[in-house]
């Protein structure tokens, strides 16, 4: 195995990002399209196409919808979203329990967990491109932390339906529908634990956004008046050692215990 080989691998295994020159990163095989979702069935993986956002600040939406929460969200996808559940599907995984309300903030239990990976452009020092391939977990802050996100994987919450009043403006006499709620809030994977949203974040959270950031230093920037970045969002069943075990609530600092009031006193 060339030691080129073995520095991918191993930059892999530590979960830091693979920069590959343009051309040479795997290409996909026989592709199926669903819209703009593309389901590629001999690895099972889903693709996606979209752009940046953001490349720093807080975040609580990893994709969603064009303009839908664009302050708050890393990466905007212009799909249908029943067309990304239709192929979430297709990987026959199961579905975990889904956030009750936005203030939900417990694990987010059972099912089968995904792995998110982005891949997009960028530039060296010397002004040389290359492709950088990236997973999603390693392009978040956990700010209380001051580390990456948990390498958690991401579960397949789903969305609904819900049957809605007729917009303001709607002809007279129009009846309530039954709405897909992806389409009607934009959100299509969440941090934060959002009953609509298809894929979100299984950890048990401490605040009802959480407290993740965009980590800028591995994220492409643009310039005021540059296009925004583009990526390409791949999602795909977790395989064995993926996911950490031990990654089951959002990790907070330990707090010092409290002192008593005769080790105050003798302090003193």
């Amino acid at each position: 195995m060339s030691g080129c080989i073995l520095i991918i691998l191993a930059t892999g295994i530590c979960g830091l990002p693979i920069d590959v020159l343009p051309g040479t990163e795997k290409q996909p095989g026989e592709i199926i399209p669903l819209g703009a979702v593309r389901y590629e069935a001999e690895t099972q993986t889903i693709y996606l196409d979209g752009f940046f956002n953001m490349s720093q600040g807080f975040v609580e939406y990893l994709v969603n919808l064009p303009g839908a929460k664009a302050h708050e969200t890393l990466i905007a996808v212009d799909c249908d979203p029943m067309h990304l559940q239709t192929a979430l599907l297709l990987l026959e995984i199961k579905e975990s329990r889904s956030p009750e309300s936005e203030r939900d903030l417990g694990g987010l239990t059972g099912g089968d967990r995904v792995v998110i990976n982005f891949q997009f452009p960028v530039k060296d020092g010397e002004g040389d491109w290359f492709v950088r391939c990236i997973r999603a977990e390693n392009c978040l802050i956990n700010a209380p932390m001051e580390q990456e996100m948990a390498r958690c994987g991401f579960a397949f919450t789903a969305s609904g339906f819900l049957v809605l009043d007729p917009p303001p403006g709607a002809p007279e006499g129009a009846e309530p529908a039954e709405e897909f709620m992806a389409r009607v809030t934009g959100e299509l994977i969440s941090l934060s634990h959002r009953p609509w949203a298809i894929l979100d974040n299984p950890l048990a959270l401490p605040y009802p956004d959480g407290d993740y950031f965009a980590y800028g230093d591995v994220l492409p920037w643009r310039r005021d008046g540059d296009e925004p970045p583009r990526v390409t969002v791949s999602i795909r069943k977790a395989k064995p050692g993926e996911i950490d075990p031990a990654a089951i609530r959002m990790e907070l600092p330990k707090r010092e215990p409290e002192k008593s009031l005769e080790e105050e006193e003798n302090r003193k």
